[in-house]
């Protein structure tokens, strides 16, 4: 057995040849007798973001973990040390996984982003925090994205080379590249040559200092395959530059964001000048603004805000508009306007032309769930409340089965009966199809709502309307079809479906909605439906 005084001079040789390591890449890390064996590795699963790391520089990197038999290094503690203080993010670090021997030491196993540098180090004694020769770092750092309203364009393309559009800002994620559009990363810019961009975010990289932007639209759209994308601020001219003479107004809801940027200029003003003056007598001084700029203000911040529901008033911030100065940024908090709900005026397409509409009325009450109107074909009259006598509340008083002046009228033809039918049952039913029975079970909070003054698109009208299906698919009152005898052979009902809108402005005039219908569906008596034009329920269709 080897003695105590052996033994201590075996241990002290073994830290001897470990403190060596740090100067050479090919000694291994201990004597056979005393290396240490991994109890537990396995994969880290956590976020991706969660695990980029830097080097602490105290220890260095190695093959396998450090006190594992075999270990080499990879990079010594002075590379360890350059690397954390690099200035480029291919220097960047991420781990990926873990491991534990048995005497309790945690090593991770990282990569540089650039892949020149992978292996393991030492990580401290517990797996829940990064430490050792290894911390946690964040390639980025968040920074003040530009105006939603700023306006910015590529300043070079090509059309066989992407330099400048990334799916991350480049080298601050470990195999994250080129931008990705439709599915295919992007190798050419020359699609986006000359496209106006706008952005909502930026980032500067923590390495590097470069200011990055992220895609917000393109050419006005929020859909275009690059939004999301990121480009360096310096590879992009903003194309709505501000003027040295002008303020720069920044428009912004409670929250902070950005609702309008607009530019304001006074007459003759140089970089500096104030849109107001500061005025007074005997040591009593206030800022005011001259009534021709509160007024050229007001109808410009009013332009501004035009269909968004917020508003500002001039008059109540003299003071802080006063003061400020050509060639600065002002932030004006703006406030939403009233909630109200927007109308619609239904209208149906007609028959024959569906670009030709029909105004859409609701069926009245007295007529309860039956089309009671007048058909008129070739000058006759057919008057469709002879069928179907109600009282004031639409309840059926007496239900006829045939009227004698459609047999009359058949017989009185000299054509063929069958066509003359099928004639007039379809004027009966393009006549029906002109209305409409109240829908059930709308409250005042299913009503279009939107802020006084905002815009909203005709998509905006459908999508409000496919969320109400009572609204969306109207019933058409039930209309009788005949035979040639003047016999009724079957009620039918439409279905009225809304299939084109127009935009509009909440608290303006009806805004039309257009619905179009097919065949008619038989319904039998006892007839179900119910039409609740009582006066008792809400609805957005006037």
């Amino acid at each position: 057995m080897r003695s105590s005084f052996a033994k201590s001079i075996y241990f002290g040789a073994a830290v001897l040849g470990l403190a060596g390591l740090s100067a050479v890449t090919t000694t291994t890390a201990s004597a056979k007798s005393s290396a240490a064996k991994v109890t537990s590795s396995k994969a880290l699963t956590t976020d991706a973001n969660t695990r980029n790391v830097t080097f602490t520089g105290t220890n260095a990197l190695y093959s396998k973990p450090g006190t594992v038999k075999g270990a080499k290094v990879v990079a010594t503690t002075t590379t360890a040390k350059r690397l954390a203080a690099s200035k480029n993010g291919q220097d960047n670090v991420r781990a990926y996984r873990v491991a534990t021997t048995n005497r309790g030491s945690v090593y991770y196993k990282v990569v540089s982003f650039d892949k020149q540098y992978r292996g393991w180090v030492y990580g401290g004694k517990s797996t829940s925090a990064f430490a050792g020769g290894v911390g946690s770092y964040a390639t980025t750092k968040n920074a003040t994205a530009p105006a939603s309203t700023n306006t910015y364009k590529l300043n070079s393309t090509s059309t066989t080379a992407n330099t400048t559009l990334f799916k991350a800002p480049a080298w601050t994620q470990y195999k994250v590249g080129r931008a990705v559009v439709n599915g295919k990363t992007l190798t050419s810019t020359d699609a986006y040559k000359g496209a106006v961009l706008t952005f909502n975010k930026a980032v500067t990289t923590s390495r590097e200092g470069d200011t990055w932007y992220q895609v917000a639209s393109v050419n006005g759209s929020t859909t275009d395959g690059l939004v999301g994308a990121w480009v360096k601020a310096s590879d992009v001219t903003t194309t709505n530059p501000q003027s040295e003479t002008a303020v720069r107004f920044v428009l912004t809801d409670p929250s902070g964001n950005v609702v309008k940027t607009f530019d304001y200029a006074k007459a003759k003003a140089k970089s500096g000048d104030t849109l107001g003056s500061l005025t007074g007598t005997n040591g009593n001084y206030t800022w005011t603004l001259s009534s021709d700029v509160a007024t050229d203000l007001q109808s410009k911040i009013d332009a501004a805000l035009s269909g968004t529901g917020y508003s500002y008033n001039v008059s109540q911030n003299t003071t802080t508009l006063a003061q400020a100065q050509a060639g600065s940024t002002v932030t004006l908090p703006v406030t939403k306007g009233d909630v109200v709900y927007q109308t619609l005026k239904p209208y149906v397409a007609d028959k024959h032309d569906v670009t030709k509409t029909n105004s859409l009325t609701a069926n009245s009450k007295a007529a309860g769930v039956f089309f009671k109107g007048n058909v008129k074909l070739d000058s006759k009259d057919f008057d469709m409340s002879q069928l179907v006598i109600t009282n004031d509340n639409g309840g059926v008083l007496d239900h006829k089965n045939s009227l004698d002046t459609v047999k009359n009228y058949i017989n009185s033809q000299t054509g063929d009966k069958d066509t003359t039918l099928a004639k007039l049952n379809d004027e009966i039913k393009a006549s029906a199809a002109n209305f409409y029975l109240a829908p059930a079970n709308i409250s005042t909070s299913d009503l279009f709502s939107g802020t006084k003054g905002s815009a909203f698109s005709s998509q905006d009208v459908l999508n409000y309307l496919a969320k109400h299906s009572t609204l969306n698919t109207l019933k058409s009152p039930i209309y009788p079809v005949f035979n040639a005898d003047g016999t009724v052979k079957e009620w039918d009902q439409l279905s009225l479906n809304a299939t084109s809108a127009n935009s509009g402005t909440f608290g303006t005039s009806p805004v039309q909605v257009v619905y179009t219908y097919g065949d008619g569906n038989a319904v039998s008596a006892p007839f179900s439906v119910t039409n609740t034009n009582n006066g008792s329920t809400v609805s957005p269709l006037q």
